[in-house]
C-alpha cells in the first residue's frame, strides 16, 4: 500500500525558521524552530492523530542538548524529564522504564568514580553528566541511555561534561565504560576513555583559564595579529592503555601557520591546515611543550574526513 506523506511545510519570523515534517506512517508531526543566529533550536515532536505532544527539546547548533526535554504519553502525562544543563534524568511512568532503578544504581556509581579521582569539590564545580551521549548495552540491544530495552542492560557507556570556566564547556571529554555491577571497564582503543592520576600535591581545580592560558602563550612566544587570532581549548591526550589512568588533561592554546590546498577535480581532495600548538597543564598552569600539528580535511563524490588535531612530524 503506498503512504501519502503531507508537504512539508517553512515559514520565517522576524527571528527564526520554523520547519514542520509531517509522518503519518509514524504517527508524527515534528516542528523545528530554529533561531536565526543558529544558536539553537527548538524541537516539538506531536501525535500525528491528536496533535498532542510527544516530545520536546533544545537543541545547540553543534546539536547537542540544550535545557529540558520531556517525553509524553499520549493522554498528555509526563514519562520522563531530562535536564541537560543539570544532568539529570527523571522518570514518572517507571513502567515505560523497567530499568530505571538499575540504571539509577549505576549512574551512582559512576558519578562516585569520578569523585574518588578528581574530588567532590572539582566534580561540584566543574562535571555535568552529558545524558544525551551515554549508552546502555545488553548481548542483543544497544542504544542511548534513555532507550527503552526489552532485556536488563548489561554494559554502560558514561560521558560528562566539563566547565573549563563559566564560559567554557567541553562536551562528552570523560568518557568510560561500567560493567553490570559499576566495575570500570579498560579500554585502550578510544581516545578519551580513562582519567588522570593527578599527583597528591596538586589542587584538584583547574588553575587556569581561557584567558590566561593565551597570555601564558605570548609570554612562550604565540603572537596573534589581526587576521590570525589564537584558539584555545581543553584536550584529552590519551595513553592508549588498557588502565583506568590512561591519560592526561592538556589546556591547548593553538594558532594557524600555514594551509596547503591539494585539490582533484574528480578524485580526492584535501586541506591542510598547519598550526602551532601551546601546551599547558590545566591542574597546575605550567607550560609543558610548543609542538607543531595538523589538521586534515579530506573529500571526493561521496565521502569525506577530518584527522582533527594530529602530531605534524
Amino acid at each position: 500500500m503506498a503512504i501519502f506523506a503531507q508537504d512539508d511545510t517553512e515559514f520565517q519570523t522576524d527571528s527564526s525558521v520554523v520547519i514542520t515534517k509531517y509522518f503519518k506512517y509514524l504517527n508524527s508531526i515534528r516542528v523545528f524552530n530554529e533561531l536565526k543566529n543558529k544558536s539553537r533550536t527548538y524541537y516539538t515532536d506531536y501525535f500525528y492523530d491528536t496533535k498532542k505532544i510527544r516530545e520536546e527539546g533544545i537543541f545547540s547548533e553543534d546539536n547537542d542538548h540544550l535545557g529540558t526535554s520531556r517525553v509524553y504519553s499520549p493522554d498528555g502525562k509526563i514519562i520522563s524529564e531530562t535536564n541537560h544543563d543539570f544532568g539529570t534524568w527523571t522518570v514518572y511512568k517507571k513502567d515505560e522504564y523497567p530499568f530505571y532503578e538499575i540504571q539509577s544504581k549505576i549512574k551512582l556509581k559512576a558519578d562516585s568514580l569520578i569523585q574518588s579521582v578528581y574530588g567532590q569539590d572539582f566534580f561540584n564545580k566543574h562535571v555535568t553528566w552529558k545524558i544525551d551521549g551515554s549508552a546502555i548495552y545488553n548481548k542483543n540491544e544497544s542504544g542511548d541511555w534513555v532507550d527503552k530495552f526489552k532485556k536488563e542492560p548489561n554494559r554502560f557507556l558514561f560521558r560528562y561534561n566539563l566547565r573549563f570556566d563559566p564560559e567554557h564547556i567541553y562536551r562528552g571529554i570523560i568518557e568510560f565504560e561500567l560493567d553490570s555491577v559499576g566495575t570500570f571497564i579498560p579500554n585502550q582503543y578510544e581516545v578519551i576513555y580513562g582519567f588522570e592520576k593527578v599527583p597528591d600535591h596538586v589542587n584538584r581545580n583547574f588553575k587556569l583559564n581561557f584567558v590566561n592560558a593565551i597570555e601564558r602563550a605570548k609570554e612562550k612566544g604565540l603572537v596573534e595579529s589581526d587576521s590570525n587570532k589564537a584558539i584555545a581549548f581543553l584536550k584529552w591526550e590519551s595513553f592508549r592503555k588498557p588502565e583506568l589512568y590512561n591519560g592526561h588533561f592538556r589546556f591547548y592554546v593553538i594558532i594557524k601557520t600555514g594551509l596547503v590546498k591539494d585539490i582533484v577535480p574528480r578524485g580526492r581532495s584535501s586541506i591542510t591546515e598547519k598550526f602551532d600548538v601551546y601546551s599547558f597543564n590545566p591542574w597546575t598552569g605550567d607550560f609543558i611543550e610548543k609542538k607543531k600539528m595538523k589538521s586534515i580535511s579530506s573529500w571526493e563524490e561521496r565521502s569525506g574526513s577530518s584527522t582533527g588535531l594530529i602530531e605534524d612530524k
